[in-house]
């Protein structure tokens, strides 16, 4: 099968093309996901881990020590966790 790319057709073609190499797009997400959490000793459970770790920390500095009150109806853990996600996902960018 020979692929033949022609300028200016790729946003006709795009989900087609997407999902007819949805098998190459998989194979190389796990690749990296497999390189990123293979040096790791726990491997991608680190990945949950670390946002949890840093939510306690966080928790107990602004919570207890710092007696920051916490607005509305959630757990102070739960508002700090929410906050923490989006800093973290756009962190790695």
């Amino acid at each position: 099968m020979q692929l033949i790319i022609e300028p200016g057709r790729t946003e006709k073609n795009y989900w087609k093309d997407l999902w007819r190499y949805r098998e190459l797009f998989y194979i190389l997400a796990w690749r990296d996901v497999k390189v990123r959490y293979k040096q790791t000793v726990i491997g991608i459970l680190w990945s949950i881990i670390r946002p949890l770790l840093t939510m306690i920390v966080f928790t107990v500095i602004f919570s207890k020590i710092a007696n920051l009150p916490a607005e509305g109806l959630a757990p102070y853990a739960i508002m700090v966790y929410a906050a923490m996600l989006p800093w973290q996902f756009l962190q790695q960018l």
